[in-house]
């Protein structure tokens, strides 16, 4: 029993968000705000990010905008990994007017970044996180992001697992996740 992204062939149960879903509509909010060059900033390798950077390029193609490569930077769950990834991105004269994160950690170190380099947001690049960890809502600017609901999703993993302890056989779960509009994108 995890908490996580449900993979092909695992061999056991799984509880987590629809993170590809979540990836499509940060970068759809994003594009409905007129935002045209989005970066995208996080790990891609790890399952759920990876599910996360198919949803943002899944929007990008729907909206017949092409996929830049340029324009994605791995980047670790913290805020200094975030930092190096868009001054990099900075650096490399890479123009960008959106940007996702693989995480809220992740988006309130890109803002940071994007603040140390005169950049506002969201006036020149609108941000949006993923998880609305608690500090999100107190970042400054205050952070829009992709809110799993980890209270029912903890609910399911016990109640999940107190069944395959009686012996009952088990699905994973896939649960939504909401946008939640703060000021980092500017609406």
């Amino acid at each position: 029993m995890v908490w996580g992204a449900q993979l092909p062939g695992q061999q056991y149960c799984s509880v987590g968000s629809d993170n590809r879903e979540g990836g499509h509509r940060a970068t759809r909010h994003l594009l409905r705000l007129g935002r045209k060059r989005i970066a995208f900033v996080g790990d891609t390798v790890a399952p759920e990010v990876q599910l996360r950077f198919e949803g943002y390029k899944q929007a990008l193609e729907e909206a017949g905008i092409g996929f830049d490569p340029k324009l994605v930077r791995p980047a670790h769950f913290f805020p200094e990994s975030a930092m190096e990834a868009v001054d990099v991105l900075i650096e490399q004269g890479m123009e960008f007017d959106g940007l996702v994160a693989a995480s809220d950690m992740i988006a309130i170190g890109a803002m940071r970044a994007l603040s140390n380099a005169g950049k506002r947001v969201p006036t020149d690049v609108s941000v949006i996180g993923y998880d609305d960890v608690l500090v999100a809502g107190f970042s400054s600017p205050a952070l829009t992001t992709i809110r799993q609901d980890v209270v029912k999703a903890g609910r399911l993993v016990v109640s999940k697992l107190l069944r395959l302890l009686d012996g009952e056989k088990v699905q994973s779960s896939r649960l939504p996740t909401d946008l939640i509009v703060r000021e980092s994108c500017g609406s």
